[in-house]
């Protein structure tokens, strides 16, 4: 199993994710991006590490548009490697109008918002919308270059303040009844997982700001409805989202293809997780598809969490791709051919460096072939 991380060093989410891996009895390979590249040949796209291939089964990943580069990357292997969240879900979920260009095509309620190229444009729109209206760029995240407008003048100077990556911003109709606290939801796989009530500092509209607080919360059936939708519009298997309570009731603000786990203490988030890269996986290797919401249990309670117990020899466990048979995508393409044993040698610790291949185990560089553990 691979886990790829984006910017800087592995954090504690990611670390984590590795602890949760490791118990589970897997040998999780933890790269950043930069480490990553690809061989493409008469076999096809090849993904490597330090230009030594690698053989894995499974990928989860933490990239966004903080790593482009790291996307083109899973981008050219994701169509025979299992993995959470496609480089398409991901930019587009990076993408704030592009998310609500889809979620309203799939019926999802978001608030009124307009992509503005310039003054004239966000005056327009704030206008109609009436004031206070919310400003922002299209792909801020954590609360960052997002300003209430409270009046013409305030609207263009606060414009002109969070301008600094480009001229383009979205003027959004104000959710007043619910300034200064939203929902940060969490759906795996299509099912939603748990929520937690985000509230900001006192006179801050904003709730995923600095000094925000967190509380688990209890959504309705309605607002389960409407979240486990947004994850089948975005096309993520992973999401967390932004559900603010309005008037007229549940409205998504914004996606995010990985979420962080922090303020979710009240469940273990790396259960579904891993459950879903595992059957997706095990779906992979025996050549069927693997629906985006599949059944499954809910995570419980830490303080209820029942030791794990290793699958039985015949139940599919994830494994490595060098043991895997050619068979047909869970997208229905067919998938990477597996390297035959031969070609590579398995890392039991986890490290990159590779040890003595067998005869004729070599890179196309001449270099000796490494498998990621799964």
């Amino acid at each position: 199993m691979l886990i790829i991380i984006g910017e800087g060093p592995a954090n504690d989410d990611i670390k984590y994710l590795e602890e949760g891996a490791r118990q589970r009895g897997h040998l999780p390979l933890v790269v950043s991006w930069h480490e990553l590249s690809v061989a493409l040949d008469d076999r096809g796209p090849r993904l490597c590490a330090g230009g030594l291939p690698l053989a894995v089964d499974g990928i989860i990943h933490q990239m966004s548009t903080d790593a482009l580069p790291g996307l083109t990357v899973l981008g050219a292997v994701e169509d025979g490697i299992a993995h959470l969240n496609s480089t398409a879900a991901v930019l587009r979920s990076a993408d704030k109008f592009a998310t609500h260009v889809r979620l309203a095509a799939y019926g999802v309620p978001t608030p009124d918002t307009a992509f503005c190229p310039g003054d004239r444009e966000l005056r327009i729109f704030a206008r109609a919308y009436g004031y206070p209206v919310v400003l922002k760029q299209p792909d801020g995240a954590r609360g960052s270059e997002v300003a209430l407008a409270r009046g013409e003048d305030e609207l263009i100077a606060k414009a002109e303040s969070i301008r600094g990556r480009g001229r383009p911003l979205l003027v959004q109709r104000f959710v007043a009844e619910a300034a200064g606290r939203n929902h940060r939801v969490v759906v795996v796989g299509g099912r939603f997982v748990a929520a937690v009530e985000q509230t900001g500092r006192p006179g801050d509209f904003r709730s995923n700001g600095p000094g925000d607080v967190c509380r688990p919360v209890t959504l309705t059936d309605e607002e389960v409805a409407v979240v486990e939708r947004t994850a089948r519009a975005a096309g993520l298997d992973l999401m967390s989202a932004d559900l603010l309570r309005g008037r007229g009731g549940p409205v998504i603000l914004e996606t995010n293809s990985f979420p962080a786990f922090g303020g979710f203490g009240h469940v273990d988030l790396r259960d579904p997780i891993l459950d879903l890269i595992e059957r997706k996986a095990a779906a992979r290797r025996a050549g069927t598809g693997v629906p985006l919401a599949v059944p499954g249990r809910r995570p419980v309670p830490r303080k209820g969490l029942a030791p794990f117990v290793p699958p039985v020899p015949s139940a599919p466990t994830v494994s490595s791709v060098s043991s895997v048979p050619s068979a047909t995508s869970a997208e229905g393409l067919p998938a990477a051919k597996a390297s035959p044993a031969a070609d590579v040698v398995r890392v039991p610790d986890g490290s990159l460096t590779s040890g003595k291949p067998p005869a004729g185990g070599k890179s196309p560089a001449g270099e000796e072939s490494v498998t990621a553990p799964d």
